[in-house]
């Protein structure tokens, strides 16, 4: 019988089955290898993509050397460095850059990266810093000319593999993925809200991606990369690419299988075949630019790194915890951090004089006797004392006396121990009648590091202080109101080339300080109050030189009383009425969920930005606004961009507003309250730039105020028994401030006259009078009366108002030639700005802008709105301030029993007795419309009622 097949087919079957062998024998040796066990790790970090992410994570608040320079990347790329080298356990380390000049990817395509941002100034400005640094302290590096970073990655990990060594790639670029198996891993920046870095394995990817590590490649070159120009095909999306790997595996697998695809799609694919070719060689990476013998040598230990060489850059540029974290890194002594402290010329211009500097000398003192009889020298020798209190907790509730110290001489200190680990010493009530005798009567005037607590904490065992004279925290903001860093570990860091005992090192984890032995809490502790004696010499010497002696004792120190007593009191909190809302809020939440599945079509999870994303812009098919690493944004900002484009939106932004409500409010508030129902929220005198007062736990500033349901929290808080609420609001008090500063004639005529401001504005621009003004033509006029001083640009007040940008410009030109005066004043704001490097408020509080001479045009903008703002809104809080003293000071000596409760930006509220309340009434509109004297009235706006949100 004739065979069926040819013998020519016959081989072709048989040269077939071979090679299938052959791969099958191929795929099970290159299991072998990945199923191998290795005992050594490699660290490779990708370089540029840490500097890059450093810079942006501080975007919105740079941070800056004494001399305005934008160290955000520096300190950012460093902080991450130590991190790795202290919380992950490797063999080999090396940080990995891109070379100067074109690769073999720009040979290939010219186009390659070609429509990339160029780099803004203030970050190339880091980058030879940074790598200065690094030479310094020998942290390994490599780069080769031609070639990428990634490529160097991709190489050194296949030599890693190949030497038996498994390798950590930390890198954000997604290009990178496609290198991920069994010995290669992705340790990946964490997103927001995310407490840690993430490692990618295989399943990682997959979950992530929708792809293997292996199709990384295919799926780049489908989709194209926007950041680096590569083409991909053109209308293929994630989804699609997706979808097709899914199905086929590969794009060689996709292109086999056109004929089963819809028309459509193989368009697409047919037409961007040489695109989808050209992307896959762009994106797959390089693998064998070089070949290793070995990791064991210095351009890849970690043994070699000399971390202090690189403390004097970091003092020089003002990151001193990083100084700190390299010393420890390191294992030096104290010494190496004063010496580098004092080469750095920064650090020299404001580091404290010799005889503040060194270490302090402390005694234990467990005689009652000798206690008071040091009080009794501190008294003689000017009255002036030091002193700190060591508890059992942070909040003043649960917080118990364990011991104190004090200091009255510079480098001396004294610690006194109630409890250590179980052991009496010093007995309460002789510790509580001493500072009775000394601090109630005002014989010795204490000076504090937030001095506020230690004082609520004596409030508690009913010892009054009758002089306060010093806080080194606020007087340090002052002194530089942008750090945001007001510790005494970061204030002696910073002023006294000192690093401090941590409470960490002396307090176990889970234990609190009746635990340490007194040994160790003479150490801490003492140097607790001698540092802040220290301070306060040097503080109250600059306050003095930089002009800020008045302001800081005219508004600050006076207010610390005021801020006391509002927190003792406190406010009361309806829990019943929080109840009820709870169940109103959280029905209404139920029905919004399900609002939103109709709109649709189907259930899903709201809260995950995934699903919602496919909701949105896969199957609405709305335009997406911004793209994120795994998708795009489905943030606030990004509804608000899409309202009016589909009904879904307004209820996911109602839902949002509902929910964050529901966990910010209605379930958190009722758990804070105290035995007697009332709440105790915490001031911050340092918690703004501007000089705005701050609160926390909780914050009852951010309490909405424009929406019904911001109204109801607030009608949770009631006045007790016997009372009202009396809130007094400064009437439109920027906008007053800006007429009485700026001393426009038109905005002053407005005020001076009674005239609504903002018809009035309307009247201007409109060429109207102010009765023939529209609601619509004052809405817009409103808009522009608070955002213009801000710098309010025409394209943001045409988002907010819905209108042309050609219209929005028109109508700020024509604000700024009928307020000539706020132009010129604006102006001017910023130019002696630009000369000076700060500006600075009525009330004399200086506030630095660094950012104000930038060569990035985004930076400069935002450091000009940061200026005029700090004026109007720091003089403002100044008037708050003053009003808020006065109040209390009237309310305290005329013995009335009504006390000031919250302050909440322009508004104080009181808890009143109905029968003083004509009286209270009196002083609050006296001392409020008197707080300053201006070329325009002050006026403030009364209301009573049981509950907050009665009023307004």
């Amino acid at each position: 019988m004739d065979s069926l097949f040819s013998q020519v087919e016959l081989d072709q079957e048989l040269l077939k089955l071979n090679a299938k062998k052959r791969e099958a024998v191929k795929k099970q040796e290159v299991k072998k290898e990945d199923d191998r066990v290795f005992d050594k790790k490699l660290f490779i970090v990708d370089g540029y993509s840490l500097i890059y992410r450093s810079y942006f994570a501080f975007i919105t608040k740079p941070l800056t050397d004494k001399n305005g320079n934008n160290v955000s990347s520096f300190f950012g790329f460093f902080n991450t460095i130590f991190m790795l080298l202290k919380e992950y356990k490797f063999d080999y380390f090396v940080i990995a850059f891109d070379a100067n000049g074109p690769t073999f990817r720009h040979e290939m395509y010219p186009e390659y990266k070609a429509n990339r941002d160029k780099t803004p100034d203030d970050l190339h400005s880091q980058i030879p810093i940074i790598m200065e640094t690094l030479r310094k302290m020998n942290i390994p590096t490599i780069s080769k000319v031609g070639f990428e970073a990634d490529d160097l990655i991709a190489t050194l990990a296949v030599n890693a593999t190949r030497l038996g060594v498994d390798t950590v790639m930390v890198t954000a670029d997604k290009d990178l993925l496609q290198l991920v198996n069994n010995h290669v891993k992705a340790l990946r920046p964490p997103k927001k809200n995310q407490p840690k870095y993430e490692l990618f394995g295989e399943e990682e990817v997959k979950e992530a991606y929708a792809v293997k590590p292996s199709q990384i490649i295919d799926y780049l070159a489908l989709l194209g990369d926007s950041a680096d120009n590569v083409p991909g095909v053109k209308g293929i999306g994630e989804k699609t690419a997706t979808k097709l790997l899914e199905e086929y595996n590969s794009v060689d697998g996709i292109y086999r299988h056109l004929d089963s695809l819809s028309k459509g799609l193989r368009a697409k694919l047919e037409e961007g075949v040489d695109s989808v070719k050209l992307s896959k060689t762009l994106v797959e990476l390089k693998s064998d630019v070089f070949t290793l013998d070995t990791f064991d040598s210095p351009e890849f230990m970690t043994s070699t790194i000399d971390f202090n060489a690189g403390i004097e850059d970091f003092y020089a540029r003002n990151c001193n915890s990083l100084a700190r974290t390299a010393l420890s890194l390191s294992g030096g002594g104290k010494n190496i951090l004063e010496e580098a402290a004092k080469k750095s010329e920064e650090k020299a211009s404001v580091t404290a004089p010799q005889e503040y500097l060194g270490v302090g000398s402390y005694t234990l003192l467990t005689d009652i006797k000798v206690v008071r009889a040091y009080f009794e020298s501190a008294k003689r020798s000017g009255g002036i004392l030091a002193f700190d209190t060591e508890t059992t907790s942070t909040e003043i509730k649960d917080a118990t006396l364990v011991g104190f110290s004090f200091s009255y001489e510079l480098k001396k200190a004294f610690y006194c121990p109630l409890i250590s680990q179980g052991k009496e010493y010093l007995k309460l009530d002789d510790v509580l009648a001493l500072f009775r005798d000394y601090f109630s009567t005002g014989y010795l005037k204490l000076i504090g590091q937030n001095i506020k607590y230690d004082i609520e904490l004596l409030n508690k065992y009913k010892v009054s202080v009758s002089n306060i004279l010093f806080d080194t925290m606020i007087a340090s903001w002052l002194i530089d109101s942008n750090s945001g860093q007001y510790s005494l570990d970061e204030l002696a860091s910073r002023y006294l080339a000192y690093d401090t005992i941590h409470f960490d090192d002396v307090v176990k984890k889970g234990e609190d300080f009746s635990s340490v032995s007194v040994e160790d809490a003479l150490s801490y502790s003492g140097e607790d109050s001698d540092l802040t004696f220290r301070l306060y010499k040097f503080f109250d010497g600059l306050l003095e030189e930089k002009g800020l002696k008045k302001v800081f004792e005219q508004y600050e120190l006076p207010l610390i009383e005021v801020l006391i007593s509002m927190e003792r009191e406190g406010v009361a909190l309806d829990r019943s009425f929080m109840a009820e809302l709870d169940e109103k809020l959280s029905k209404r939440l139920e029905e919004l969920k399900n609002t939103i599945y109709g709109f649709a079509g189907h259930e899903f999870n709201i809260n995950s930005s995934i699903q919602l994303s496919k909701v949105l812009f896969e199957e609405k098919a709305l335009e997406a606004v911004k793209k994120t690493q795994r998708g795009f944004s489905t943030d606030t900002a990004t509804l608000e961009a899409l309202k009016g484009k589909d009904p879904i939106i307004d209820s996911l932004l109602e839902y949002r507003g509902v929910a964050k409500l529901l966990s910010t409010y209605v379930d958190a508030l009722p758990l804070l309250c105290d035995e007697n129902g009332r709440i105790h929220t915490s001031y911050l005198q340092t918690g703004t730039a501007t000089g705005r007062l701050s609160s926390r736990n909780p914050n009852l500033q951010n309490i909405p105020i424009r929406t019904d349901d911001g109204r109801l929290i607030r009608s949770a808080f009631v006045a007790k028994e016997g009372t009202r609420f009396l809130s007094a609001d400064y009437s439109q008090i920027e906008l007053v401030m800006l007429a009485h500063i700026s001393g426009d004639v038109e905005l002053s005529r407005a005020f001076n006259e009674g005239i609504d401001v903002h018809r009035f504005t309307a009247s201007l621009i409109f060429s109207k009078s102010v009765d023939e003004i529209s609601s619509s033509e004052r809405r817009i006029a409103k808009t522009i009366n608070f955002g213009i001083m801000y710098g309010m640009s025409p394209f943001r007040l045409s988002n907010e108002l819905g209108i042309s940008r050609a219209d929005a410009k028109s109508f700020i030109e024509r604000y700024f030639e009928r307020y000539s005066g706020i132009k010129a004043f604006v102006d001017k704001t910023i130019k002696d700005c630009e000369r000076d490097g700060y500006v600075k408020t009525m009330g004399g509080h200086i506030r630095a802008v660094p950012q104000i001479n930038s060569r990035n045009k985004n930076e400069k903008s935002a450091a000009e709105r940061v200026a005029v703002n700090t004026v109007i809104q720091g003089s403002a809080a100044e008037l708050m301030k003053k009003a808020m003293i006065d109040i209390y000071s009237d309310i305290k000596n005329k013995g009335i029993r009504s006390k000031i409760l919250l302050q909440v930006h322009d508004e104080i509220i009181l808890e009143v007795y109905e029968d003083e309340l004509e009286e209270v009434e009196k002083i609050v509109r006296s001392r409020m419309e008197g707080a300053a004297k201006l070329n325009v009235p002050l006026k403030a706006g009364i209301e009573v009622g049981k509950r907050w949100g009665d009023m307004h």
